[in-house]
C-alpha cells in the first residue's frame, strides 16, 4: 500500500473536560513468564462501525472505530468501501497525532494498522492494496474521495484512544494538557488533505 495512505483529526470537547478525567488505569497481564502492561482504553473503539459508504461515515468515528469498519468491508469483499474507510481512518489518525501533545502516543496509528490486518488473509490485503492504488493513481477517483472526506469533516471527538497509548499514560495523568495548546485545527486539516491524501488542488 502507498506509504502516504498506510502510515498512518479538530473539534474536541475541551481541554478542561480532559483534565477533569481521572488518571487511566494500568492493567498488568501475565502470559507464562512474560508480564506486560497496558493502559485501559488505549487503542479502544467506542462505537460499532460496520462497512458503510464514505458518504455515511460520521466525524465522531475514531480510527479504532473506522478500522473495524474496514475489517467488516473485507469480510464482505467490499474493497472500494474498505479503501475509503481506510483512507479516512488514516487522515484522522494523522490529525490526532498532530494535536496530541505526547508525541510518543502517535505510534498508535501504526499499531492500529498492524492489529487490524494481523489476521487478514494475504488475498484480502492484496485486493485492498489494489483498491487503494486505483484511488491514488486516478485523479478523478482521488478527487471524489477527497470531496467525500471533506464532507465528512475533521474529527469531532476527544482522541482518548491515542492519548492513552503514549508514555505519559504510564508516568502521570495522560489527560493533563493532552492537547497541543493553540492547536490550529483548520490549518492542520487543510494541510493533511494536501500532504497526506494528496488531494488535487
Amino acid at each position: 500500500m502507498k506509504p502516504h495512505i498506510l502510515i498512518p483529526l479538530c473539534i474536541y470537547f475541551t481541554i478542561a473536560l480532559a483534565e477533569a478525567q481521572e488518571p487511566p488505569k494500568i492493567i498488568k497481564e501475565e502470559n507464562g513468564k512474560i508480564t506486560s502492561y497496558r493502559v485501559e482504553g488505549s487503542l479502544a473503539s467506542t462505537q460499532t462501525v460496520t462497512c458503510v459508504p464514505l458518504a455515511e461515515a460520521k466525524n465522531t468515528f475514531t480510527p479504532p472505530d473506522l478500522y473495524k469498519g474496514v475489517l467488516d468491508c473485507l469480510a464482505k469483499d467490499n474493497y472500494e468501501s474498505a479503501a475509503e474507510m481506510f483512507a479516512l481512518a488514516g487522515i484522522y489518525s494523522r490529525f490526532d497525532a498532530e494535536r496530541v501533545a505526547d508525541k510518543t502516543a502517535g505510534q498508535a496509528k501504526t499499531v492500529l494498522i498492524m492489529n487490524t490486518f494481523a489476521n487478514a488473509s494475504e488475498e484480502k490485503k492484496a485486493k485492498l492494496n489494489a483498491a487503494l492504488s486505483r484511488i491514488t493513481s486516478t485523479q478523478n477517483v482521488l478527487g471524489k474521495l477527497c470531496k467525500q472526506v471533506e464532507a465528512v469533516g475533521m474529527p469531532d471527538y476527544y482522541p482518548r484512544y491515542m492519548i492513552l497509548h503514549g508514555i505519559k499514560a504510564f508516568t502521570g495523568n495522560a489527560n493533563d494538557e493532552a492537547i497541543v495548546k493553540n492547536f490550529n485545527s483548520s490549518a492542520v486539516w487543510k494541510n493533511l488533505q494536501s500532504a497526506y491524501l494528496h488531494c488535487p488542488s
